[in-house]
């Protein structure tokens, strides 16, 4: 039964290793999307394998090396979406925002500097996983209790979601939520070929895909109006009315989104 969870690994870090290398090739955007993705399955997985393994195996140990990696490559990635969210709104208002997509440039170039130099060093970069301790804490999980214990994994998870969905409503809560939707869902075969659910959540894999994206798509906007406020705070932010068009019209979408988000959170029968 554990095979699924070691295939699981291997695939994942597979695809971190081609995407990380793809990253420092060019900064492609969607290879920044997609080992930030993976690092987030890992993430969840390792978190797993400590619920389950024997072993005294520690989930944030295994991405010490990717942690600051991710952090700047999420700045990167935060860059390259609002250059996207400003060209929609170039269509959508029929106005030119040149002047802020320049800044954006600029700031994208400032992260890129900032990533390389983080980067571990080349003799490292190889052994950022420790590989074999992750496969020996997969082999060290006990067959006879690993359904139990899945089903309190997803238990646990589940709780935490209960509690943040009854708290006052935050940006932080309904992010912190979506981190819990998100690892359920990138877990989800694993977790209910091991537990032997028949869904997680109460939810459809699609329904929970589908309402972590949203909130996903709605954080964008959140940081956009960060970008946006420092960008007002430049001379040609100042200089032209156009942009606060643009702040009220980012603002306008994101409440909308906030407003749906929150009533579907509360509106789960967990």
């Amino acid at each position: 039964m554990t095979e699924i969870i070691r295939d699981y690994y291997i695939e994942h870090k597979t695809v971190f290793e081609e995407k990380f290398a793809l990253v420092l090739e060019s900064f492609d955007m969607e290879a920044i999307h997609k080992m930030r993705t993976t690092t987030k399955r890992l993430r969840g997985l390792f978190q797993l394998i400590a619920y389950l393994s024997t072993n005294k195996f520690k989930a944030k140990k295994q991405l010490k090396k990717i942690r600051v990696l991710f952090k700047y490559a999420g700045k990167i990635r935060e860059i390259q979406i609002e250059q996207l969210i400003v060209w929609d709104f170039e269509k959508k208002l029929n106005e030119n925002f040149s002047e802020y997509l320049e800044y954006l440039l600029r700031r994208e170039h400032i992260e890129i500097v900032r990533f390389l130099k983080h980067l571990p060093d080349f003799d490292q970069r190889e052994s950022i996983l420790d590989h074999d301790e992750i496969l020996a804490a997969i082999e060290s999980i006990k067959i006879p209790k690993i359904q139990k214990k899945a089903n309190k994994f997803i238990n646990s998870k589940t709780k935490t979601l209960q509690k943040l969905i009854k708290k006052p409503v935050s940006n932080n809560t309904i992010h912190r939520s979506r981190t819990i939707l998100k690892q359920l869902y990138y877990l989800y075969d694993v977790l209910i070929y091991i537990s032997e659910r028949k869904d997680i959540l109460n939810l459809p894999v699609d329904r929970i895909r589908d309402l972590e994206q949203k909130i996903g798509t709605w954080h964008d906007f959140v940081n956009s109006s960060v970008y946006l406020n420092a960008f007002s705070k430049t001379k040609y932010g100042k200089k032209f009315e156009k942009y606060e068009l643009l702040k009220k019209s980012v603002k306008k979408e994101r409440d909308g989104m906030r407003k749906e988000i929150v009533s579907e959170l509360r509106n789960l029968q967990l």
